[in-house]
């Protein structure tokens, strides 16, 4: 069974990295004075509810939420040994259940919404009775992120490129934060050819995401000389790529 303490976290860092403790099992990197972004407003629980909701997913975007969890179990899986990060975990509402019964190796959870955070921690403490001691989370922008390089060898990251107006950003980051022989695992939201294409435009439209298809995510990562493995189910893409 992994364990997570404090230096084990240090050990993670760029040397210019300030490290706080918000709270037990929270830290941050960004100042105490941070005013957060939409997710620590109400919006944040509406997202939850409603963004969040099997029933929403299926009829809408074509595809059963079972695939976060199942993703997100391949991720861990996919090396017996290494550090796993998990970008923009959110609220852990599809995969809290993994990762309570995952302790085999240690993992970073990221985002930079302090409520998705402790809505995270929440329920893990529910299902557990505590935080499991291989897991922590961090407050962090996703698009500065404060670690050193070659520090994981698992990157997993569910439903953050589509919130993202360069996506090229986030891989150059990744892909020097990411041991040789490492595996990243995304999911997003993408046009596939379905009614709900319309939908995603108008989300785009009010700035809630980016709209993007397929083939414009194959550009990025070609560009990026990327492998990757490419699977679509309803208007979810999810990318499998080695490093």
């Amino acid at each position: 069974m992994a364990t997570f303490n404090e230096n084990d976290l240090s050990a993670l860092f760029s040397e210019n990295s300030i490290i706080r403790l918000v709270e037990p099992n929270i830290y941050s990197v960004l100042p105490d004075n941070e005013s957060g972004n939409e997710y620590d407003t109400q919006f944040g629980f509406i997202y939850d509810w409603v963004a969040c909701n099997p029933i929403y997913n299926r009829l809408i975007w074509g595809y059963s939420v079972k695939i976060f969890p199942q993703i997100a179990n391949d991720a861990l899986l996919s090396s017996a040994d290494g550090k796993v990060l998990d970008l923009g975990c959110g609220s852990l509402a599809f995969t809290a259940e993994t990762y309570s019964q995952y302790s085999e190796r240690p993992v970073v959870l990221v985002d930079q919404s302090l409520k998705m955070l402790r809505m995270a921690k929440s329920r893990l403490i529910k299902r557990n009775g505590n935080v499991p001691g291989n897991l922590v989370f961090l407050h962090s922008d996703a698009l500065q992120l404060p670690f050193r390089a070659k520090a994981f060898k698992t990157i997993l990251s569910e439903n953050l490129l589509h919130c993202l107006d360069d996506t090229s950003i986030l891989l150059k980051q990744l892909e020097k934060i990411l041991l040789k022989n490492g595996k990243m695992f995304f999911t997003t939201l993408v046009k596939n050819n379905r009614f709900a294409d319309k939908y995603l435009e108008s989300l785009a439209d009010s700035g809630k995401l980016v709209s993007r298809t397929v083939v414009d995510h194959k550009k990025v990562f070609d560009q990026l000389s990327m492998s990757a493995k490419y699977e679509t189910k309803g208007n979810i893409l999810s990318i499998c790529c080695e490093n």
